[in-house]
């Protein structure tokens, strides 16, 4: 390729360098990096306790990091320089970034007073100070989108689990993000309903969304994940492709995690 018309590949959306924490005396992460390229898939895989929870909310800065930087569209985030160093940006700033990296929970944290499209509809006109009539527009073309266009007016303990995940994602997308978190958000349902919830995440793979999302459904990382880590005792002990990694694991942590049984 000529070097005159070569383009320069765009930075990645986040980066993530040497994220330390500790909780309650445990290191729970002990330096990790990592970096996501816009449009890509990252899944982050790992036994029960191995920091893959507490990484997501340090990247979403729903808990601070001791220790390391994130940089979100090539800006760091949670803290600013000041005259005595480094210091801890106002909750305002915080706001502001979060609301472009959405994060889903596995329990599905919709307000129980509120209908599914109340639901979706209050953090875009209370946050971001959208129109209601637009913001109700775009929650219905949301239901849709994940299936449950019948379920506009029914409240979270009239709805399965499946159905009220799938209306958190619908919540998260209504906020408009460049990125989705993922936190295990089909562990806590049942293997009749994690197709339905699974599959609207592949739709968004798909059509180019940036997501990072923890799961121990192998099966869907193979299809959807561009990349994999694989974590053990708050590291990253591998990384790679999944057609990669999967096959041909060179820890062995990984061998044994991927050799344990289901279940």
């Amino acid at each position: 390729m000529d070097v005159a018309t070569a383009v320069a590949a765009p930075p990645p959306i986040l980066e993530a360098h040497g994220i330390v924490k500790t909780i309650g005396g445990v290191a729970i992460l002990r330096g990790v990096s990592f970096k996501v390229e816009e449009g890509s898939v990252v899944a982050i895989i790992g036994a029960s306790g191995s920091g893959k929870s507490t990484l997501l909310r340090c990247l979403n800065l729903l808990v601070i990091p001791d220790d390391g930087q994130i940089v979100w569209r090539g800006n760091e985030v949670g803290w600013t320089q000041g005259k005595a160093g480094w210091v801890r940006q106002k909750e305002r700033h915080l706001l502001t970034y979060r609301t472009e990296i959405g994060i889903v929970f596995q329990s599905y944290n919709l307000f129980p007073h509120m209908t599914a499209i109340e639901n979706i509809i209050e953090a875009p006109i209370v946050v971001r100070r959208r129109p209601r009539d637009e913001v109700v527009t775009e929650a219905r073309h949301l239901l849709a989108k994940v299936r449950l266009s019948h379920r506009t007016d029914a409240y979270p303990h009239q709805m399965s689990g499946g159905e009220q995940q799938r209306v958190a994602i619908a919540r998260a997308l209504a906020m408009r993000p460049r990125a989705l978190l993922l936190d295990e958000i089909t562990s806590a349902l049942d293997p009749e309903l994690k197709g339905e919830v699974l599959a609207v995440v592949k739709e968004l793979a798909i059509e180019g969304m940036t997501m990072i999302l923890v799961s121990h459904e192998m099966d869907f990382v193979r299809q959807v994940a561009d990349q994999v880590l694989f974590m053990a005792n708050g590291v990253v002990c591998e990384r790679g492709r999944p057609q990669d990694i999967l096959v041909n694991p060179q820890t062995t942590e990984l061998q044994k995690f991927l050799n344990a049984p289901v279940g």
